[in-house]
């Protein structure tokens, strides 16, 4: 008779002899997972937003005339000229950087480019895929560089116009007891809107700028190369 090998409640179980194979997975992490569709989806918004660029440039004005509402006869009439002269140094400013918008729309659209391509191949583990995955981060991030240095050239002279404008918008304001309260408000939301309309872009920038970065690095390591299948 074989010997039986009493219980022991208070006792481990012994765990089997060599090595644990452990739960099979799909063999890929989530992190990279996640950067490859956070590319992916990049790249469509970066392709989308090319296309709109050149509709912008090519005929932005004659849209934004057409769709432009008008004021109120009950507004003041200086008012209006200001909203006038506002508009037309907008224009200005996009006929005198017009070279560096199409620039930077043929940039981004080649950086979503490589984007969409490189994300749908490295979906399904091509070599090929990551390298062009790492191809567009790079080129994706020297874009946001290049992006923010003229956003700030054109927001430097923005602001000129846009401080022309206030000062002709408070001088359109009726001078009637009670109606400096008024003044200091309309001056105070046109700021913060003009400065929140500067500022998200860069934080926009900023993280896309983290997210391409880490991507360039974390898609270079070798344990994450050895994941992709070679050509």
């Amino acid at each position: 008779m074989s010997e039986v090998t009493p219980f022991d409640p208070y006792r481990s179980p012994s765990l089997p002899e060599g090595p644990y194979a452990g739960k099979p997975g799909s063999g890929r992490p989530q992190v990279l997972t996640a950067l490859i569709i956070i590319c992916l989806v990049m790249g469509i918004l970066g392709l989308m937003n090319s296309l709109f660029g050149v509709v912008g440039v090519v005929g932005g004005q004659q849209l934004q005339q057409a769709f432009q509402p008008k004021l109120s006869s009950d507004v003041p009439q200086g008012m209006q000229k200001a909203q006038d002269k506002f508009q037309s140094d907008i224009n200005n400013l996009q006929t005198k950087f017009r070279l560096e918008m199409i620039g930077t729309l043929v940039f981004r659209f080649l950086a979503a480019l490589l984007l969409v391509v490189g994300g749908f191949k490295a979906l399904g583990k091509q070599e090929s895929g990551r390298k062009l995955l790492v191809a567009g981060c790079a080129v994706a991030l020297a874009f946001e560089l290049v992006q923010a240095i003229v956003q700030t050239l054109i927001n430097t002279e923005m602001m000129t116009a846009f401080n022309s404008y206030t000062e002709s918008v408070m001088q359109s304001l009726p001078d009637k007891p009670g109606t400096e309260n008024v003044k200091r408000f309309v001056q105070t939301v046109l700021k913060v809107s003009i400065y929140a309309a500067i500022g998200l872009p860069y934080i926009l920038m900023a993280v896309k700028g983290g997210v391409y970065l880490f991507g360039l690095i974390y898609l270079r390591k070798p344990h994450i190369k050895a994941l992709f299948k070679p050509a």
